[in-house]
Order: structure tokens, then sequence, then C-alpha cells
């Protein structure tokens, strides 16, 4: 009998070393590059490749970091970036809002077959819709109406407009996914809310705004939030849009930074002396070593709002999420 109990014992105590193995594992394959970022951002350029310091270097310094946050210009684009996928995430958490009510609560001929095709638009990949958004947008007109004032339809390309108008009419990153997350959290709550304020008077448009809005703020911050995080990585519609000066300003920092070879290791030599970062020993750094450093703490730079954001709302971004009825 005793046998069997530390038997028992035995097979609780490897079920968990296995179990947290692997978690360990999974958890350091995730977290190595980023975990590297920040080694190179503290190690000073003398010491980029010297043996023994992968992760603790021998001297430490923030030279890496200060190089590439001038490089980058770094307030100024993230500003630039920042104001833009701010605008892009209003107008789809609106648009989103409006339809996943609509969906919702509004019973209408085909209702079923609309939101498939709403659905649709996020299964399919973006790249099926690049040439028609593409000719939609150089010749951008409403039934006629601009041709008629102007004479001629607007061009929208080269400026982040186009990615606005997507975004305000529902047809941006994902717009399927937040339309469908609005819709879950609305079926969600009772109806007895909005029925108490028809028989009060109110419509439609003001029992939305008055009721159901304060109360779908999880839906907010979680569309908010995945909206946020999928616009500031894009690529698709800033290639699309706008190929020789993209707009989300803080990524094309980060592609120059990675793309420019040799002129930018000069580059990072003259701007560490203006800066006063690095001594007369900045000709004796390996250059290529040097360069790559750069650029990986110009990665971290590019992605840490994105880490900021996510320590901010975690706790409210799973709740949100699970209340979605996305999970399982």
């Amino acid at each position: 009998m005793i046998n069997a109990k530390w038997q028992k014992r035995a097979k609780i105590i490897l079920g968990y070393v296995c179990r947290y193995a692997v978690i360990i594992s999974l958890a350091y394959m995730i977290l190595y590059p980023l975990l590297r970022m920040i080694s190179l951002m503290i190690t000073h350029p003398t010491s980029i490749g010297a043996v023994g310091g992968l992760w603790v270097p021998p001297i430490l310094g923030l030279d890496n970091f200060w190089v590439a946050f001038g490089i980058m210009n770094f307030w100024d684009t993230l500003f630039f970036t920042v104001r833009n996928v701010g605008i892009i995430v209003l107008l789809q958490m609106m648009s989103a809002a409006f339809a996943g009510y609509a969906f919702a609560r509004l019973r209408f001929k085909g209702m079923n077959f609309v939101f498939m095709l709403v659905l649709i638009t996020f299964i399919v990949p973006n790249e099926v819709f690049m040439l028609p958004q593409r000719v939609l947008f150089q010749n951008f007109d409403f039934f006629g109406i601009i041709e008629a004032i102007r004479g001629r339809p607007i061009n929208m390309l080269g400026s982040p407009t186009a990615m606005f108008v997507l975004a305000g009419t529902g047809m941006g990153i994902a717009g399927g996914l937040f339309i469908y997350i609005f819709r879950q959290f609305v079926r969600g709550l009772p109806k007895e809310l909005e029925e108490a304020a028809y028989v009060d008077g109110a419509g439609f448009i003001r029992t939305f705004f008055t009721i159901v809005l304060p109360i779908i703020k999880p839906a907010f911050l979680t569309v908010g939030t995945l909206s946020f995080i999928w616009n500031y990585t894009d690529t698709h519609f800033p290639r699309l849009f706008n190929p020789t000066n993209q707009y989300m300003a803080i990524r094309q920092a980060l592609v120059g930074t990675a793309q420019a070879g040799e002129p930018m290791v000069q580059m990072l030599t003259v701007q560490a002396r203006r800066l006063g970062l690095i001594a007369h020993e900045v000709v004796s750094i390996n250059s290529a070593a040097h360069h790559n450093a750069i650029v990986q703490v110009s990665t971290l730079l590019s992605i840490l709002p994105l880490i900021v954001l996510f320590l901010i709302v975690q706790r409210q971004f799973v709740q949100g999420v699970e209340r979605s009825g996305i999970v399982g």
C-alpha cells in the first residue's frame, strides 16, 4: 500500500515536472527575441560579440539605445503613427458597433446572408481585394457626385485617407471579426433593458447610445486593442495605397534602418559621435555586428508601444474576449 501511495505521488510529481518543462520551453522560445533585444540595448558597442557576453554584457551602456532612438527620430515617428492608427481605431470601433448592434437586434429579410458576407470579408485574404481597392481609391467617387462637382474623381493614394474610409465603412483590417464581437456582446444583453427604453419613447439610435453603449464598454476595449495592434503592425494597406512613402512612419523608420546596409553603418558612426555617446574606440567596432545591434534595438523601440498597451489592458482585454464568445 505504501508503494502504491509513493507511485501515485511520483506520477503526480512527474506530471508537474513535464508540464512546467513544456511551459518553460515554450516561454523561452517566445521570449528569446525580446530578451535578446533587451540584452543588446544595454550592451556597450565595444562589447558586442564578446565571448561570454550573450546575455550579460561585460560592459553596460545605453549607447545602442540612444543611437537607435536618434536615428529613428522616435518621438516624431511614434506620434505620427499613433495618430493615424488612433483615427483608424476610432472609426473601426464606431462602424463595427453600429453594424453589430443592428445584426443583433434588427430583423430583416436576408439578414443571415448579409451577415455571412460580413464574415467573408474577414475570412477571405486581403490580397483578393487588392486590385479593385487600389483602382477605387485612385479614382474615388460617390455615385458620380464628386466628378460632377470637381470635374474629376479624387485620388486618395499617397495619404492615409483611403484607410480612414475603409475603417469608417467596416472594411478595414478584420472588420468582419469586429462586427461579430459587437454582435455577440449585444446578443448577451437582456432585451428588457431596451424594451423599457422603447416604452419610454426612445428610438433605436437613442437606445443604442443611452442604454447599450455604456454596457458594452468591454467590447470597445477588446476591439480597440485588437484594431490598434493589427493596424500598427499592418504592412498590406500601407504598401497598397502608398508604396513609396509609407505613412506608418515608425515602421518606415525601422525598415530604413534595416535595409540601409553600409551607408547606415557610416550614419551610425556619425550619429554616435555627434551625440557624444561613443568615444574614439568607435572605429574598432565590428560594423556588421554594430549595425545588427542597432536594428535589434530599433525593433524593440517599434514594438514598445504594443508591450505597454498590453500591460495596461491585459486583464480587461482577457475578460472582454471571454465575454465575446470567440474563445474555445
